[in-house]
């Protein structure tokens, strides 16, 4: 019987020098990743990897390293709390000051674990109990600037603090928003951005309803502050919703500057504002009670005003003062924004910043409050 031959596969052939090329391959590579390490390749796990803290600089020119994700944060302003619950992250939020818990029922009732939240500062957010704050581990405390001896405190106890500056105007509040978003993480700064649009938005409608007004035809308006007697000037955020609205600050025009100054009831009688605005109902009921104050025009004329107030006040550094100059410029000049809605916007803005849906009782409560 004949010898049979077993025929050669030649892709047989070519797929085993390939294997045996890839192996010298191999075994040359990790030989030369062992000798001196000049030529080894980083790992994913290497070039993944994310900084668990940052340096940022505050808003009062401090250099601090922060978390790159802060998770437990403690705020000394209620203003600070509502911003962080604006831009997505209230749930972060360990200790907020004495006031968020015990006015604004607002906030409570939009968002109801607020009132679980400890409050680690008073009422007038510079005093701190510094064993409720390091109870609640927190890697982050936001500040009001412009108290050194409270940052250094707290600095002294190993927890990272940033300052947020008050708002003197629009400028400075959107920076501040853009700040602590940042600060923040995830998707805060596009929250910001959002709501620097919709303020930069409101602005541009005030400006061009009020372009063509003469300046004979700004009324002349006065803010109580911390009671009837005490107001703010120059370089407030109230002397600039005052401006931008169409009004002119009697304080700012008789030289008072800042914020929280006290004045006497004879100048007020002397300036004769046209508008009063209260920041608060016992300050327009008490002023309606004072027969000192019975010959000034706001009063004669019934414009007496108390400011609305959510989950905020608006009138004074907080993030709803974005509705602010909307309010005051409808109410000035109610010619020129006929087809503004002061409650419409109340609500859209409530819907896009907290996604809550208000209630038409709820928009009235805002704007004709009655509790602090």
């Amino acid at each position: 019987m004949p010898a049979t031959h077993q025929r050669r596969n030649p892709f047989a052939a070519v797929l085993a020098a390939l294997v045996a090329a890839l192996i010298a391959l191999v075994t040359l590579t990790a030989c030369g990743s062992d000798s001196d390490g000049d030529s080894a390749t980083p790992t994913a796990a290497a070039t993944s990897a994310t900084p668990t803290t940052h340096e940022v600089v505050d808003m009062g020119g401090r250099h601090v390293t922060v978390p790159t994700h802060p998770n437990r944060i403690v705020t000394n302003y209620p203003a600070v709390t509502q911003i962080i619950f604006m831009l997505g992250g209230i749930e972060r939020v360990v200790g907020v000051p004495l006031s968020n818990l015990t006015t604004l029922p607002l906030f409570k009732k939009i968002y109801p674990p607020l009132a679980q939240k400890k409050a680690v500062f008073g009422a007038d957010t510079t005093t701190v109990n510094t064993e409720t704050l390091l109870a609640q581990k927190p890697d982050l405390v936001v500040l009001t600037s412009g108290n050194q001896a409270l940052v250094k405190k707290i600095t002294d106890l190993g927890v990272p603090v940033v300052q947020i500056a008050s708002f003197p105007d629009y400028k400075k509040l959107d920076d501040g928003v853009t700040f602590l978003a940042d600060v923040l993480g995830g998707d805060a700064p596009k929250r910001a951005q959002q709501y620097v649009e919709y303020v930069d938005g409101n602005v541009a409608t005030i400006n061009k309803g009020l372009a063509s007004l003469p300046s004979t035809d700004r009324p002349k308006l006065y803010y109580t502050a911390n009671s009837p007697l005490n107001t703010e000037g120059g370089g407030s955020i109230i002397d600039n919703w005052s401006t931008l609205a169409g009004g002119v600050n009697v304080a700012t025009a008789h030289g008072v500057t800042g914020t929280m100054k006290d004045v006497s009831a004879e100048s007020i009688v002397q300036w004769d504002p046209e508008y009063v605005f209260c920041r608060d109902a016992s300050s327009c009921r008490a002023i309606e009670a004072d027969p000192r104050w019975s010959s000034v025009s706001a009063v004669r004329n019934k414009h007496l005003i108390v400011n609305p107030r959510g989950v905020f006040v608006w009138a004074a550094r907080s993030a709803e003062e974005a509705l602010q100059p909307i309010f005051v410029a409808k109410t000035l000049h109610p010619a020129q924004f006929t087809d503004v809605s002061v409650e419409q916007e109340i609500k859209e803005f409530y819907q896009t910043f907290y996604s809550y849906k208000l209630t038409d009782a709820e928009v009235t409560g805002i704007l004709h409050p009655t509790q602090p």
